[in-house]
C-alpha cells in the first residue's frame, strides 16, 4: 500500500444516471455516468469543475473514491499517463514508454502512419502495463512544449548511482529528491512511479530525464477497505495461479461465481485489458463478481513460414495477420526477430473495433502441422455445419461439441444456440490454405456476447471505488477518424 492518502473506504458521492443542463453524461469503462457540472475534480493535477473536463479530448484516466473529500482530495481525478516528447518514431515511443495505438485510440495531430518526428510535444492517457508500455486510449501532438513533463511507468532497473532509475526504457535523474509512498526510502524495480519534471525542448533517445520536481510510487489500481465495492479497469501485470493474478499490487481473486465477458478464464495473460467488477477483501485483495476483457480476445495456432513474420510490425497466422503490440509477451523472439524456418506458432491477442488483431503473447509450439491447427474468437457468420471466425470458414461436420465448462453439446444444440458475436473456439482442426477454412474436430461454444453488459443500476455510484478510461465527454472533436492502414 502506496501511504494512507491513498487508503479510502465507502461511503458519499452519489451519482445519477441520465442528464440535464446542469450536469454532464460521460462513459467511465463501457458504463454510463452522470455528474454535475459543479462537480470539484482534479485534472491534469489542478483543481477543477467537471464543466472544464469537457474542453479536453476523449480517453483520459478518471479514478475517484467515494471517501476521498475527507482527506481533502477532489474526487474525482482525471490524468494524462505521460506528458513529454516523441523519443522513438516507430512505433511510437514517449519518453522512453513504447505505444500501442488502435482503432479505438482517440487520435489528435497523429497521422494515419502512426508516426511523429524526434522531439515533437505529445500528451498520451492509457493503461500502464508492467513491461513499460502503454495501451494508448487517447494521444494527443502539442504544438508547443509543455511546461512540465509526466512520467509513469514501471522501475525496472536501477543505475549507479542509485539515484539513476530506469523507468520502462527511460532513465531518470533523481538525485536530490525523496521519492515519496513507496515501500523502503527509495523506489525498487517492480515499484510504479509517476514522475513530474520540467519540460525540456531536447530529449534524445537514450537521454536521462533531470529537472525532476516530483516523484512517488502509485498503485496502477486503487487500493481499498473490506467490502468496498470496485469497477476498475486495468493491465494484467501476472497471473499467479488458477485463481489468482495481479493487477499492480492488488490480488484478483477468481470465484467459482465469477463471470466471464469477451473472453475466458484461459484468456488471462499478463499485459491483457480487463474490467472488473466486485468487491474488496482488504486493501490489496479484490473479489471479482465480473471480470470483462477491455477487447474480444482471439487465439490462433498453425504453421507459420518465415515469409509470414515482419519482424516488429506483424505475423501472419492462418492467413490472419496479427499486428505487433507494446504488450507482447514474445517468448521466442519470433515476432521480434522473425522465424529461419517453418514452426507451428500460438499467437494470443484481442480485435479492436476495425476488427484490427493485435498480439499480446507469441509462441513456439513445435514442428509445423497444418493437421492440427486452432482459432479462437467471436463468430462473424453463421451457415450451418460452418462458422466464421477471423474470415475463416470452420467446417463443424464430424466435431463434437461442449460449453466452455465442458459439458457436451448436439450439434444441433450448438447451432440452435450460438450467436455472431459470441465466443467460439475450434481445435483438432485441419487447414486447407487455398480455400482459407477449417475443418474442426473439437468446437466449444464459450458463451460470451461480444457486447458490453449494462449491470443493474439504482441512481448510486456504480462502485465506491472507480478507476478508468473515461469517454464521451468532450465537446471537441478529433482531428483524425482513427481509420489507420
Amino acid at each position: 500500500m502506496r501511504g494512507m492518502k491513498h487508503y479510502f473506504s465507502a461511503g458519499l458521492m452519489c451519482l445519477s444516471f441520465g442528464g440535464s443542463a446542469q450536469s454532464l453524461d460521460l462513459v467511465i469503462s463501457g458504463e454510463p455516468v452522470t455528474l454535475p457540472l459543479d462537480t470539484p475534480i482534479i485534472l491534469d493535477d489542478q483543481p477543477a469543475t467537471l464543466n472544464d473536463l469537457r474542453y479536453h479530448r476523449d480517453g483520459l484516466h478518471a479514478r475517484w473514491h467515494a471517501n476521498a473529500a475527507m482527506e481533502g482530495l477532489a474526487t474525482p481525478i482525471f490524468s494524462y499517463t505521460l506528458i513529454g516528447l516523441v523519443t522513438q518514431s516507430s512505433p511510437l515511443a514517449v519518453l522512453g514508454q513504447p505505444l500501442t495505438i488502435t482503432a479505438d485510440t482517440n487520435l489528435l495531430g497523429v497521422g494515419p502512419s502512426l508516426t511523429l518526428p524526434l522531439g515533437t510535444p505529445v500528451v498520451v492517457s492509457g493503461l500502464v502495463d508492467a513491461n513499460g508500455s502503454v495501451l494508448a486510449s487517447l494521444v494527443e501532438r502539442r504544438g508547443a512544449l509543455p511546461p512540465r513533463f509526466l512520467l509513469t511507468g514501471p522501475v525496472t532497473a536501477i543505475g549507479a548511482p542509485a539515484s539513476l532509475v530506469q523507468v520502462g526504457a527511460q532513465w531518470v535523474d533523481l538525485a536530490g529528491l525523496a521519492v515519496a509512498d513507496c515501500v523502503a526510502a527509495a523506489p525498487q524495480v517492480g515499484e510504479f512511479l509517476e514522475i513530474r519534471a520540467t519540460g525540456t525542448a531536447s530529449l534524445p533517445p537514450g537521454a536521462t530525464l533531470g529537472g525532476v520536481t516530483d516523484a512517488r510510487c502509485v498503485d496502477l489500481v486503487p487500493v481499498g477497505t473490506p467490502a468496498a465495492t470496485g469497477f476498475l479497469e486495468g493491465l494484467v501485470t501476472e497471473v499467479t495461479s488458477a485463481t489468482q493474478f495481479l493487477m499492480g499490487d492488488l490480488t484478483i481473486n477468481i470465484l467459482p461465481e465469477t463471470t466471464f465477458a469477451l473472453g475466458s478464464i484461459e484468456d488471462l495473460d499478463p499485459g491483457v485489458g480487463v474490467i472488473l467488477h466486485g468487491s474488496y477483501v482488504d486493501a490489496t485483495h479484490f473479489d471479482a463478481a465480473d471480470i470483462e476483457f477491455v477487447y474480444q480476445v482471439v487465439r490462433f495456432e498453425g504453421p507459420v513460414a518465415p515469409a509470414a513474420v515482419l519482424p516488429g510490425t506483424q505475423i501472419t497466422v492462418l492467413g490472419i495477420p496479427v499486428r505487433w503490440s507494446a504488450q507482447v509477451r514474445d517468448r521466442d523472439d519470433i515476432l521480434a526477430q522473425g522465424l529461419t524456418q517453418s514452426r507451428q506458432v500460438q499467437v494470443r491477442g484481442y480485435v479492436d473495433r476495425q476488427n484490427r488483431a493485435f498480439a499480446t503473447l507469441v509462441r513456439d509450439r513445435g514442428n509445423p502441422d497444418a493437421s492440427d491447427v486452432a482459432v479462437r474468437g467471436p463468430v462473424q457468420a453463421i451457415t450451418p455445419p460452418r462458422v466464421t471466425i477471423q474470415g475463416l470458414q470452420v467446417d463443424t461436420t464430424g466435431a463434437t461439441f461442449a460449453d466452455e465448462f465442458g459439458a457436451p453439446l448436439t450439434a444441433e444444440q450448438f447451432f440452435a444456440g450460438v450467436q455472431v458475436g459470441q465466443m467460439v473456439d475450434a481445435s483438432a482442426a485441419v487447414y486447407n490454405a487455398a480455400q482459407q477454412s477449417l475443418l474442426a474436430g473439437a468446437i466449444v461454444w464459450i458463451d460470451a456476447p461480444a457486447v458490453r453488459r449494462p449491470r443493474a443500476t439504482t441512481g448510486t455510484a456504480p462502485a465506491d471505488i472507480t478507476a478508468g478510461t473515461a469517454r464521451q465527454y468532450a465537446f471537441i472533436e478529433p482531428m483524425y477518424a482513427n481509420d489507420f492502414e
